[in-house]
């Protein structure tokens, strides 16, 4: 079981309690939130999107959205980026 790693003061609506059930499937060693930004768009649900590999192949960058508030996290794992947009989609369709 993987971890979430909580140094900000700051979150999005309801990714802490997303990273919690992310960091608890096999093979995800460390969820960590990272910068907030406020953009012009609105997004209506909570969404979760893996976006790009990290250098070194130690896991993927993803973009976390609610309201006008996007975050990224880092999710360090050594699985298959098809693996992990499926967890996050079941968490989410939950």
């Amino acid at each position: 079981m993987g971890r979430v790693v909580v140094t900000h003061s700051t979150y999005i609506p309801g990714l802490l309690k997303v990273l919690r059930k992310l960091a608890a499937v096999e093979g995800v060693t460390t969820c960590t939130p990272a910068v907030i930004r406020h953009g012009s768009t609105n997004a209506e649900t909570f969404q979760l999107r893996i976006t790009t590999p990290l250098p070194r192949g130690g896991g993927f960058k993803a973009i976390a959205r609610k309201g006008r508030s996007s975050q990224e996290v880092f999710i360090t794992t050594q699985l298959e980026k098809a693996v992990i947009q499926n967890a996050v989609r079941r968490i989410l369709d939950a």
